[in-house]
């Protein structure tokens, strides 16, 4: 992986370090990617008349993206990162939905569309779908003008039993697991192939380009590393049911790439927490506490179990989340009381000095 916005040694440790903490090898812990966005001068594109196009006008797109990456600072273990997508909805919109993307809200949502399972009994790609069409163009767009400069990231990939919910409804989809199971079982099938049809698609447009691979909750590797954990309707579900419709998905995900992390989000998903680490192929829980609750140093019970488990655990400080956090303070917590060596910890802040100092007490 090559970038001109770390310097070649700074980047050659950053690269060392990333891969020994998913090989087991990291030593003087933990992997901290700090990140200030804003931190250099620039000027940014101008925006595009239409809200849609900051993601859809890929020439838009990768110029914002350029600008955002020159401007920001990289420190500790922190690797340039471009992650195109379309939403959280994209994969619905995939499979024929109707999409509304928000970028400024950095979001999208889709209208429910399945209204008769017999109606829709394969769940697969249309190649001629409009926004698959789109997103490989920005894939492709971003992955070019990514050499020597930034990681094309994977998508944020709602497939599994979150892809059931956005095209069915939540509450339909409640319904059918207990009046149709059978149905439901099978969509699950499918959706666990069509995850990895776009890993595989995304595959052969990104690992080309020799810069490695990431997805949305950072980190890098040279080979495929993805969340595999993108399950919040399991929130609403028992730990039976988790079993009965979500487990043989993740678990073929999970052991379909190289390396993996699982998205926790929340209190209500801890329930699933004890099945989710007998997952052979999974090496890091992200924890999301959710709005309201404690920051992650006031979880050390659940991250020790994680640890205990033999897995490594990240921990995520940005504006929207954990942004009003003593960094310094959790980050002391965390390495005094956790294995600092299986710890991710991922933080966004707003000066160079508080970054750099976060780097010091790590490094003294």
């Amino acid at each position: 992986m090559q970038t001109m916005c770390i310097e070649e040694k700074k980047v050659a440790v950053a690269l060392e370090r990333n891969e020994a903490f998913w090989n087991g090898g990291l030593k003087d812990g933990p992997l901290i990617w700090v990140t200030v966005p804003d931190a250099k001068q620039g000027t940014p594109p101008a925006e595009p008349d239409e809200e849609e196009k900051m993601w859809t006008d890929a020439d838009y797109y990768v110029s914002a993206a350029e600008d955002r990456i020159a401007r920001t600072h990289y420190a500790g273990d922190a690797l340039p990162v471009c992650h195109p997508w379309l939403g959280p909805d994209q994969v619905a919109a995939w499979l024929g939905a109707d999409m509304t993307i928000l970028p400024k809200e950095f979001t999208s949502w889709v209208k429910p569309f399945v209204d008769d399972w017999s109606r829709f009994t394969e769940l697969t790609i249309d190649p001629g779908n409009k926004w698959w069409n789109l997103y490989l163009n920005l894939l492709r767009r971003c992955s070019e003008a990514g050499r020597e400069k930034w990681i094309t990231a994977y998508p944020d990939l709602h497939t599994g039993i979150d892809g059931l919910s956005a095209i069915r409804g939540p509450e339909n989809l409640m319904m059918d697991m207990i009046a149709e199971p059978g149905t439901i079982h099978k969509a699950m099938g499918q959706m666990t192939e069509l995850w990895k049809y776009v890993v595989d698609t995304v595959s052969d447009i990104i690992l080309p380009y020799g810069q490695g691979t990431s997805n949305w909750t950072m980190g890098y590797s040279s080979k495929r590393f993805l969340c595999i954990g993108q399950n919040d309707f399991t929130c609403m579900i028992s730990p039976q049911m988790f079993e009965e419709f979500c487990w043989r998905d993740t678990v073929e995900c999970c052991g379909y790439v190289d390396h993996t992390i699982y998205h926790l989000d929340g209190p209500d998903a801890v329930r699933h927490l004890p099945r989710i680490l007998e997952l052979e192929n999974l090496n890091c829980v992200q924890w999301i506490q959710g709005a309201g609750n404690p920051h992650p140093s006031q979880w050390l019970d659940l991250l020790k179990q994680v640890q205990d488990a033999g897995k490594s655990v990240q921990v995520l400080y940005c504006p929207t989340h954990g942004g009003d956090a003593d960094l310094s303070k959790e980050l002391d917590v965390l390495c005094s009381s956790l294995d600092k060596n299986r710890l991710f910890f991922w933080a966004v802040t707003d000066s160079v000095e508080k970054a750099d100092a976060l780097i010091d007490q790590v490094n003294g």
